[in-house]
């Protein structure tokens, strides 16, 4: 019997220990290629945990078998450092320094989801408070007849200048960046399907000039009802329910990818130091997250600590909101804000560099 049992934990172990080395590879192969990988990324926490479990079961019992989790988490450090951060102290700056903050403020809680008629105004005052130098917003709404946010952040802000992606008539919706610095050119990234997933503004610090992006890619779409199936897992176990959401999930995937190959060259390619921002809708272990970073820096990683969720829903928090920047600038007090009012937390932090 112990012999079985033995047998049955070392399936175990090699099988969650191949699933984790999976998780590593997935993030460099595009979901339109083979989209069943990038669903591995969701539960890298979970195979992560499993296989710790199983080097310390492994350890314990002195059995060289523990080298199967050890090797296999050892390899994946790089995938665990983008998971995780782990500073402890902040970076203290010495230079001038600029204030970024990045927003999916989800049309200001137009259509009241937050269960608050005056949760649109609750979100205003945030951002009013934060008093960042440049502000990037996804999913953003105002109407010039009703709910004019986007006056009341020009006049509060002091704002120089801004760019929103779409206007009609008196209203502006997509994604919006202010600045109390003036932007010298501005423009949207053509991905093949809307101006509203990215725009960008070159904003001028100074003697020097800075690109900014604010990103808003593809959304899964769950309804109310997908999320009463997740919540009740364990009742649902019909094929058909676990093949709608994951339906769903893949597509978004797909679509995330395309626009992501759309995107990565514009970013790449810009002449200016830049920073990234946005609502990606992926979590760090995807491929969206690995495409547009590239060589850039995280903020969160740099000055954060934990797992930083930002997903403000009913699945479990994860980070799928960035602030992103070019290598030669420095990021200081990454900060989530605490602010229930949208599907999203805020995100903000500090940047400069030795120029400013």
């Amino acid at each position: 019997m112990k012999t079985v049992l033995y047998k049955i934990a070392v399936f175990l172990n090699v099988i969650v220990a191949i699933l984790l080395l999976v998780t590593y590879i997935s993030v460099f192969v595009s979901p339109s290629f083979m989209p069943f990988l990038a669903l591995l990324g969701l539960i890298f926490p979970i195979l992560l945990f499993v296989n710790i479990s199983f080097l310390f079961f492994w350890l314990s019992r002195k059995n060289k078998i523990s080298l199967v989790s050890f090797i296999t988490i050892l390899l994946g450090i790089s995938s665990f450092l983008n998971f995780f951060a782990l500073s402890i102290n902040d970076k203290e700056i010495v230079d001038k320094k600029i204030k970024i903050l990045s927003y999916n403020v989800r049309m200001f809680n137009l259509y009241n989801w937050a269960n608050d008629k005056k949760g649109g105004q609750k979100i205003f005052e945030y951002i009013k408070n934060e008093d960042a130098d440049i502000i990037c917003l996804q999913e953003f709404y105002s109407d010039k007849n009703k709910h004019n946010f986007q006056d009341s952040i020009i006049k509060t802000q002091n704002t120089k200048d801004y760019i929103i992606s779409y206007r009609n008539k008196d209203r502006y919706s997509g994604n919006a960046i202010f600045s109390k610095y003036p932007i010298v050119n501005s423009g949207f990234v053509n991905i093949g399907t809307t101006k509203q997933k990215c725009i960008y503004a070159d904003i001028k610090v100074d003697e020097d000039t800075f690109r900014i992006y604010s990103i808003h890619l593809a959304s899964i779409h769950l309804s109310k009802q997908d999320y009463k199936n997740i919540e009740n897992i364990d009742d649902n176990r019909e094929p058909n329910i676990v093949y709608g959401i994951g339906s769903k999930l893949i597509k978004a995937y797909r679509n995330r990818s395309r626009e992501v190959d759309a995107i990565y060259p514009h970013v790449q390619n810009t002449p200016y130091k830049t920073i990234v921002c946005g609502d990606f809708n992926d979590i760090p272990i995807s491929y969206s997250y690995k495409k547009i970073r590239g060589e850039y820096k995280d903020a969160f990683l740099e000055s954060g600590f934990g797992t930083g969720g930002t997903y403000n829903g009913k699945l479990p928090s994860l980070r799928i909101d960035y602030i992103l920047h070019s290598p030669k600038l420095v990021s200081s007090n990454f900060k989530i804000g605490d602010i229930k009012l949208s599907d999203h937390f805020p995100i903000s932090c500090s940047i400069s560099n030795s120029t400013f």
